[in-house]
């Protein structure tokens, strides 16, 4: 009887450490978890964050990715992240609307210097290319909105002046 009171002492010592390896692992999870969806949280209470998203990639580091309005939100995001308790690197891959929009913009002015309409540029804002500058006459104008609206799907506001081209 007393071998198997031993026996049972042994047993129950082995469950313990066991429960308290299997314990420790579930809150080493449960802290991963937690960290991101903290993070997530505090992105979540300011409206210019919206767009961010985050996970983890490692204890205490925590990635950001998806999109914002601009450069002040991109950094906005990376300093709330890292006021986040328990965190220690932030890696920020936000991409910026603006920046999207700044590409757009350089692809249109680009394509219309390559067709001949060096006095016009476009400048993107959101989903509208405010088109301004000068062309010599009514069919040049519609030309150039046609290049505008053979390489993009943006509505075109049309600020450009006809100036009569030179007689001589």
């Amino acid at each position: 009887m007393i071998r198997s009171r031993r026996h049972l002492k042994v047993a129950l010592s082995l469950m313990l450490v066991c429960c308290s390896i299997v314990s420790a692992q579930l809150a080493e999870a449960k802290t991963k978890l937690t960290l991101a969806q903290r993070v997530t949280a505090a992105l979540r209470a300011d409206d210019r964050l919206n767009g961010a998203e985050c996970y983890q990639a490692a204890p205490g580091v925590i990635v950001l990715h998806g999109t914002v309005f601009d450069q002040k939100s991109r950094a906005l995001a990376e300093i709330t992240a890292s006021n986040v308790s328990g965190v220690t690197q932030v890696i920020n891959g936000l991409l910026t609307k603006t920046g999207e929009w700044m590409a757009e913009q350089q692809r249109i002015n680009d394509t219309l210097a390559l067709n001949g309409f060096p006095d016009l540029t476009v400048r993107v804002i959101g989903n509208t290319a405010y088109l301004s500058g000068t062309v010599t006459g009514d069919d040049e104008q519609q030309r150039a909105l046609r290049v505008i609206a053979s390489i993009s799907k943006l509505q075109v506001v049309n600020f450009s002046r006809v100036l009569p081209g030179s007689v001589f």
